[in-house]
């Protein structure tokens, strides 16, 4: 009988209950998605802090449509404070990654041609998606909590229960860029063996915590 790969965190998801909402995020999520991705890895993330990111490189029509698109792939989780959403795990499968960019129609900024760049240097060997076999690989791509509401388990729950769903809809793998260590714990929390993909260390001469990480997802 194979072991699985996954830890048990039940325990925690119903203690987070007693206050917090723990469900799939829906097409009506999004504006509130942004809202919080855009103060996560504009004002929170190392790397983004390093290319001087602006509110409006995380905030617009297009990357709002690229959070409708991954929402669609039925595979991320969201904690809600009454209506507030707090914390999310936003996952799909790598293999349509390509699919999830939307063209804004105006010219990119540096500091959105340099993320883009070494989000998909982190990709590594992994980095040609659409060659990847479809529902084999899972991207957690976007992992963030609203600072008041740190230290709740709450990102760590939203991405248990994605991967929950990931195995549960025949995906192999999960993986994932972290820009912060905080998503480094969540990920190695989750799961019990995982191997690294890529280690970033410096951007711009300044350090810097990137690492891709890679796990397997055991049938239950």
């Amino acid at each position: 009988m194979q072991v699985s790969n996954i830890s048990d965190l039940s325990d925690i998801i119903k203690e987070a209950e007693k206050v917090y909402t723990f469900r799939k995020l829906v097409e009506e999520d999004a504006e509130q998605l942004m809202v919080l991705m855009t103060d996560a890895f504009v004002h929170h993330n190392d790397a983004f802090l390093i290319l001087d990111s602006i509110d409006s490189d995380m905030s617009s029509k297009a990357i709002l449509q690229e959070y409708l698109l991954m929402i669609k792939e039925n595979l991320s989780f969201g904690a809600f404070h009454g209506d507030k959403l707090v914390s999310a795990c936003l996952s799909y499968d790598l293999q349509r990654k390509s699919d999830m960019n939307v063209d804004s129609g105006v010219e990119s900024t540096e500091a959105q041609k340099e993320i883009a760049n070494m989000l998909s240097s982190l990709l590594g060997q992994y980095g040609d998606t659409k060659s990847l076999p479809k529902n084999e690989i899972c991207y957690l791509s976007h992992l963030a909590t609203f600072s008041d509401y740190c230290k709740q388990h709450l990102a760590l729950i939203c991405s248990y229960l994605s991967v929950l769903e990931t195995r549960k809809q025949g995906f192999q793998k999960m993986l994932t860029s972290c820009g912060h260590v905080a998503t480094f714990k969540v990920f190695t929390k989750i799961f019990k063996e995982y191997e690294y993909v890529k280690i970033i260390e410096k951007l711009k001469d300044k350090p810097l915590f990137m690492k891709s990480v890679i796990a397997t997802i055991t049938p239950q």
